[in-house]
């Protein structure tokens, strides 16, 4: 229980460090850039409305127009062409993003007739009447005019929305002409703010001046559209209600005029995206085509565009030309003009496809829950896992939080994976630098006496690492230098150590490399074993493998220490196969995993009788019957061993003549050829298995 409280804390700790940064405003930047990525993706101009067209007042409309009316602003005489144009379809709605707040004073001669700038008013102010759907646009600013407006204010023609709290205050509000005011269904405004990098992610629906509510461009469309009155309009706790839809808004503390603390309630801007060959996402005409069509009309001409198709339906027109430079950098690739973002707003209005920000408490939340699931999950993982599973948390996380933006909800993503990569960190860390340390400590104790597959066994189970034991069917193995004792009398303590680490040294490796155990050191002797604690349905052969190994190996420690002086030494192995009782044996504080049973004393019975035969390797007859593999064996009889009251049968595994040759008959008795071994039983069998 102790790794997953102290993940616990870990996770917890993480995700704390994760909100305390998520704070900073570094932080806030990437959070945004990550909702610009989750707006490209999730963005949908399949999903755009239909009902919405643009007039575009574009370079091709300049350039066209400059010869007949000037450079721009054109007089106010070719703004009222086009509304003549658009009354002749029949429009719903037409938003106009043009500033009509101060008086036309310019002269100037279409088709030789000479026009004043008051006339220019007056034909635009009798146009707007005529269409009967149109809303000005009214410039808020931020210096105090009140004089500006001279008294128009009450005037305000639209749907009186009430007052509120939590609204854009405006000191200054710049009128159309009074003349255009009259004629006008609504007057609007177009104040937008972005944010602190440059991008327009937000949307200020509603202004306030003087007691005055000022709908949004988009807001007056919608209205209009939907056919809502002042009441259908209001600020509720969840947003801004727009007929049977709610628009979420997002309160942000926002510069106040009179130094008071003030907040602004805005919308976050949900856009339809774009076409990836470059169409508009909304159908969009140049100014000059309709401009031109009316003049075709006017003539009893076919015009190049049809009024009709504007019937009933939604108009923005306004500035697109790079000159007039109303563009603005928005979470999409490029930018966006001034009638484009008025129409992505009113579409969501109409379709009510919004976005809301989550709750503070749900980002916590998740922040929370992310920290503590990796946490707990990294403090019980290998460092490797532990950053696969967190690979896997932030692909989770980042597939939800774009699902539910696709939904329109937008959740943090950065904090949560913060916690991850913070909690994963941790915990890596924690499991590398106070568990790991542990195990590597165990591991570097057991790796003296076990091989790798045997440590990773316990390692994973350390439940097999318990008192007791059980029956099972293995081989063991005993190794015995002949003759140490005379040669260690004869050199040097140190040099006899020096040599002993090293056969030790040759022989330990070998046993390992073929499954075995070491199960303890006595002197000069090992004992290892083969088919405990791992099964191994090979045990007997990998143990008569270790053993013609063994051999191989003094014998080229023996070349190598002739060749330096050194004393050379002689080997005798004994293997024995039976049923034997394996398992760890002694007090719960020292323990020895080591096994007991007749075939066990067996074993050690025949390495001693290696000198005594001549021979390196002895076996018993279950060891020889359990062999799979071919192998040089001759038949030794039958000897009855200590401890023993029937004799058993036993047989000599013979290396080959090039490693007999490199072991020293004089340090352990004689050499047995292939050709002939003693049988002091009398027995002359030989076999080759």
């Amino acid at each position: 229980m102790r790794t997953p409280v102290i993940g616990a804390a870990i996770g917890l700790a993480a995700a704390l460090l994760a909100l305390a940064v998520g704070a900073l405003p570094f932080v806030e930047t990437v959070e945004l850039k990550t909702y610009d990525w989750r707006m490209r993706a999730t963005a949908d101009p399949a999903a755009a409305s239909r009902d919405i067209v643009l007039v575009a007042i574009d370079d091709q409309s300049i350039d066209a127009l400059e010869p007949v009316v000037g450079k721009w602003p054109w007089p106010r005489l070719v703004h009222a062409s086009l509304l003549d144009f658009l009354a002749r379809g029949g429009p719903r709605v037409v938003l106009y993003d043009v500033f009509f707040t101060e008086r036309d004073r310019s002269r100037f001669t279409v088709n030789g007739e000479e026009w004043t700038g008051a006339e220019s008013d007056a034909a635009l102010a009798r146009s707007t009447r005529d269409l009967g759907v149109f809303v000005a646009l009214a410039d808020t600013v931020p210096e105090s005019d009140a004089d500006d407006h001279g008294g128009l204010l009450p005037r305000l023609p639209g749907p009186r929305i009430a007052a509120d709290t939590g609204m854009e205050e405006r000191p200054g509000l710049r009128l159309p002409f009074e003349e255009l005011l009259d004629g006008s269904l609504a007057i609007a405004h177009n104040f937008s703010v972005g944010d602190a990098d440059g991008v327009w992610r937000r949307y200020v629906p509603l202004v306030r001046h003087e007691g005055e509510v000022i709908p949004s461009l988009a807001l007056a469309g919608a209205m209009t559209a939907l056919e809502l009155s002042a009441t259908d309009v209001r600020l509720e706790t969840d947003g801004l209600r727009i007929g049977n839809r709610v628009m979420p808004l997002v309160t942000r503390p926002v510069p106040s005029f009179d130094g008071t603390p003030a907040e602004s309630r805005r919308a976050l801007i949900r856009y339809a995206g774009t076409w990836p060959d470059g169409r508009p996402t909304y159908e969009t005409f140049s100014f000059y085509d309709l401009f031109y069509a009316e003049q075709q009309l006017l003539a009893g001409e076919t015009p190049i565009v049809d009024p009709a198709r504007f019937r009933d339906r939604l108009v923005v027109v306004g500035a697109t030309a790079a000159s007039l430079h109303d563009v603005f950098s928005t979470p999409l690739p490029g930018k966006l003009s001034g009638p484009e973002m008025h129409a992505t707003v009113l579409d969501s209005m109409l379709t009510g496809r919004f976005l809301s920000e989550a709750p503070t408490w749900a980002g916590v939340a998740l922040v929370l829950a992310t920290g503590l699931l990796l946490g707990v999950t990294a403090a019980q993982l290998s460092p490797w896992a532990a950053a696969g599973a967190a690979l896997l948390a932030g692909g989770a996380l980042t597939g939800l939080a774009t699902w539910l933006f696709a939904l329109g909800l937008w959740v943090p993503l950065v904090a949560p994976l913060t916690a991850a990569a913070t909690a994963t960190f941790g915990g890596a860390a924690w499991q590398y630098f106070v568990e790991g340390r542990e195990k590597r400590r165990v591991k570097q104790l057991f790796s003296r006496y076990v091989s790798k597959d045997v440590y990773e066994q316990l390692l994973a189970n350390p439940d097999d690492a318990r008192l007791g034991g059980q029956r099972r069917l293995m081989t063991v193995l005993f190794s015995d230098i002949r003759g140490f004792t005379s040669v260690s009398e004869r050199g040097e303590p140190e040099e006899i150590v020096r040599q002993l680490n090293e056969y030790f040294s040759r022989m330990v490796p070998i046993v390992f490399e073929h499954r075995g155990t070491i199960d303890k050191f006595v002197g000069d002797m090992i004992m290892a074993l083969f088919g405990a604690p791992l099964d191994d349905p090979d045990h007997a052969d990998h143990a008569v493998q270790a053993a013609l190994a063994m051999t191989a190996g003094l014998a080229a420690l023996n070349r190598e220490w002739a060749a330096e002086g050194r004393p050379t030494l002689n080997i005798g192995i004994g293997i024995s196969t039976g049923e034997m009782v394996a398992g760890n044996l002694g007090s719960e504080s020292i323990m020895s995993y080591t096994v007991i049973g007749d075939s066990v004393n067996l074993g050690a019975r025949l390495e001693s009788l290696n000198k005594e035969y001549g021979t390196h390797v002895i076996i018993s007859e279950a060891t020889r019957q359990a062999l799979k593999g071919r192998y040089d064996v001759q038949a030794l009889g039958e000897v009855t061993v200590k401890g023993k009251s029937r004799p058993v049968r036993i047989h000599a595994v013979v290396p080959p003549a090039e490693v007999r040759a490199g072991l020293n008959p004089a340090a352990g008795g004689t050499d047995m050829s292939a050709e002939a071994a003693a049988t002091p039983s009398g027995n002359e069998e030989q076999a080759t298995t």
